[in-house]
């Protein structure tokens, strides 16, 4: 294919400049056919008044020889062939932005087989189906290009007609696929998702792969994206991989969640789903990526209460076990990074209590490494949960150590003392003011 030498528009000369019509009716006339059989002058001048602006429109890797003969085709009134060259024209453009796409990388992302070959076999609708697959066309882009197909096949010289495009027809056509196609400039790379599946299953991934990836996804269209999401998600809740596949799908997870569309987090919910009838495994790893990832809020709200509940009662039997100072870490962090502002109504004043417990600690002290966690925590208590507070520590039950602590173990006396005054003045309810300045007094 010959590519126009101008990186220019052609300047194409004035309709009056480029008289045709004696051309034509000569012709038509010497052998023996109506001059209506080609578009009339009138419908040529509205095609050419606008064809330079169309021409101007197309990106330059597009404007080739196929161009030249529409606009030759235009001026002598064969609008037929006028619309097989543009469509063509447009046509060969999607097949090169499947190709610049990648060829493996669009077979990964369609589900089968497409290289050059079958890439020129395939028919006009069926690629326009494949780009709006890989994100080069839109659901209106779509709507406009299938119109034009028709066209195409109605009013073109590809196929015989008894009909003919007038000018404003024929404007509006070359329009949608100038506007659709060939002045698009959506273009991209294919994410190679063999090379990438073969990375995370190596070994863990270093911090320049990470971000070399991270950069490739977050340049990738919605679609790319929306596979890339559900096989982090695929690979990371199955049971059989390695731990080191788990924590690179949930690290590359983490960098790009905000990007993914609502129909790509759609798509793992339902995967989720699946997995609570299917298999319980899968149903715990799932919910420990929407966890991790920060979208516990995504889940129904009866299993966010039963995640948060199994990691409240972790962490107590952490701090009631052996060795608890240095066993309570893990779980404070858990608690402290996933779940602070997410903690249902219903669990709250466990929460809360479990949190002031394990701060106050026993007469030997408190675990040193959970401690920061504890506090952040507290720190962030709301009022609600502060009034939670002051309830649990007058509440009269047997288990309830952390009321038999503050007034039995001086240490821990001191260390709640400690706690009420990491609590934010704001967030003191108007009944427990009193009963916060007394501690803060004593």
């Amino acid at each position: 294919m010959s590519y126009l030498t101008s990186i220019q528009p052609p300047n194409l000369p004035d309709f009056a400049e480029c008289d045709t019509e004696s051309i034509i009716t000569s012709l038509t006339t010497s052998l023996g056919i109506p001059r209506n059989v080609l578009a009339t002058q009138q419908d040529i001048k509205t095609v050419w008044s606008n064809l330079r602006s169309t021409l101007e429109n197309v990106k330059l890797e597009y404007r080739h020889e196929l161009l030249a003969r529409m606009v030759v085709s235009i001026r002598i009134g064969l609008f037929s062939a006028a619309v097989n060259d543009m469509w063509n024209t447009a046509i060969l453009a999607l097949r090169q932005k499947v190709k610049n796409f990648g060829y493996s990388e669009a077979a990964s992302f369609l589900k089968r087989d497409i290289n050059e070959k079958k890439l020129g076999e395939i028919r006009d609708k069926e690629l326009i189906d494949i780009c709006v697959e890989l994100g080069f066309l839109n659901d209106d882009s779509y709507f406009f290009i299938n119109n034009c197909r028709e066209i195409r096949n109605n009013y073109s010289s590809a196929h015989p007609s008894n009909s003919m495009l007038d000018g404003i027809e024929l404007n509006y056509f070359m329009h949608q696929c100038t506007k659709h196609i060939l002045g698009n400039d959506i273009q991209y790379e294919g994410f190679p998702v063999s090379e990438f599946m073969n990375i995370i299953k190596q070994g863990k991934m270093d911090s320049q792969t990470i971000e070399t990836f991270t950069e490739k996804i977050l340049r990738a269209n919605d679609l790319q994206k929306s596979a890339i999401l559900k096989m982090l998600f695929a690979n990371y809740v199955d049971e059989k991989n390695d731990e080191y596949v788990r924590e690179n799908c949930l690290i590359i997870s983490q960098k790009t969640w905000k990007t993914y569309s609502d129909n790509a987090i759609g798509e793992i919910l339902g995967e989720y789903s699946s997995y609570m009838i299917k298999s319980k495994s899968k149903k715990q790893y799932s919910e420990r990526f929407f966890e991790k990832v920060g979208a516990l809020e995504l889940l129904p709200q009866d299993k966010i209460a039963s995640i948060v509940l199994t990691a409240i009662k972790n962490l107590e039997e952490a701090h009631h076990g052996m060795d608890n100072f240095y066993n309570e870490k893990p779980f404070a962090e858990r608690l402290a990074s996933s779940f602070d502002k997410k903690i249902p109504n219903p669990i709250l004043k466990r929460y809360v209590a479990t949190v002031a417990l394990c701060y106050v600690g026993n007469n030997y002290g408190t675990s040193n490494s959970a401690a920061p966690y504890y506090e952040r925590m507290i720190k962030n208590f709301s009022l609600k949960e502060v009034e939670q507070l002051f309830a649990v520590i007058k509440e009269e039950r047997e288990d309830n150590y952390l009321k038999y602590r503050i007034e039995n173990v001086s240490r821990c006396k001191k260390q709640f003392k400690s706690l009420i005054g990491l609590l934010s003045k704001d967030a003191i309810p108007l009944k427990n003011r009193t009963e916060y300045d007394n501690w803060l007094k004593k």
